[in-house]
């Protein structure tokens, strides 16, 4: 497989960034993930983390080089992620019901692509600078547009754009959606993002740039575009945008080729959340930083399948 893939994430305007991605990949196969917490639940931090750790592990663990079954993959990893956080809660007493958004893909040797996502994190398939299909938002502003009471135009800046029926985390189990396999082409791109990008960018917008100029600059430009748009109130904002370069006749420098990769090799990448200057919130230390990290690895065992 050949492919460029760059992650960019920024706290915003917000005291902790609570989104997480990361991507992993093996010799035939590559795994985007993004998760945004849910501010107005607790730690919604963790059940970003548990979410994007526990994906990243199902992956290690299925792609040997390739996933079997693609869509059966994804949905048993996002049902485990939701046990995973709510397991993590009880065990820690965690109040308040720790909630997360999900979209993630899976690309194969060939250009064959599937997604699902729940929530309002959002993935785009991008062919020469148009959108060619994205997600539908599990919103309350998403179900009023389907009922013509309200316009595109008026979703962002509608009271209920934030108001999700279906997370990771809750009370209920999640509904996932996934997308119908897709071909990629050369040059077709897919970009996973949280609501702080698309909230405040246009899809329109988000294609062209995408589409032009490498990954590696256009990604940072438009997560710090959409974070000074959006001014001192801004959400986080993560974007993680992968071309497909297979067929192409040349390497882009940023190029990944997976062709010498040994068959049981996986290799993964995070973007690890800044948190603004001056942060407030009490640090943990080395000792409690270990601990969470493995009681977290620990609720993601009983749950990997």
């Amino acid at each position: 497989m050949k492919f460029s893939i760059h992650q960019a994430t920024s706290v915003g305007g917000r005291p902790v960034n609570e989104d997480r991605v990361g991507y992993a990949y093996s010799r035939e196969a590559l795994l985007m993930v993004l998760s945004d917490g849910m501010g107005g639940h607790a730690a919604g931090e963790v059940a970003a983390q548990i979410t994007l750790q526990s994906l990243i592990q199902a992956f290690r663990l299925s792609a040997k080089p390739r996933v079997e079954d693609p869509l059966s993959f994804l949905s048993q990893a996002i049902i485990n992620a939701h046990y995973a956080i709510l397991e993590y809660a009880r065990v820690n007493h965690i109040e308040g019901n720790p909630r997360a958004t999900v979209v993630t893909c899976l690309v194969q040797e060939g250009g064959y692509a599937w997604w699902a996502h729940v929530g309002d994190s959002r993935l785009y398939h991008i062919r020469h600078g148009k959108v060619l299909t994205r997600t539908i938002d599990h919103s309350h502003a998403q179900l009023l547009i389907e009922q013509g009471v309200l316009s595109e135009a008026q979703l962002r800046t509608h009271d209920s754009r934030n108001r999700l029926y279906c997370s990771l985390g809750g009370e209920t189990l999640p509904h996932v959606d996934f997308g119908r396999r897709a071909v990629l082409q050369a040059g077709d791109v897919i970009a996973l993002c949280s609501d702080g990008l698309w909230g405040v960018l246009d899809d329109e917008e988000i294609a062209e740039r995408l589409a032009r100029g490498p990954l590696v600059r256009v990604v940072p430009e438009l997560v710090e575009q959409a974070e000074m748009e959006a001014g001192p109130n801004s959400d986080n904002v993560s974007l993680i945008a992968m071309r497909w370069e297979e067929g192409e006749p040349s390497l882009a420098p940023d190029t990944v080729s997976t062709e010498t990769m040994a068959l049981d090799q996986v290799t993964t990448a995070f973007s690890l959340p800044q948190q603004p200057p001056g942060f407030s919130a009490e640090p943990l230390d080395n000792e409690e930083i270990e601990r969470a990290i493995r009681e977290i690895n620990e609720t993601i065992q009983k749950f990997k399948g």
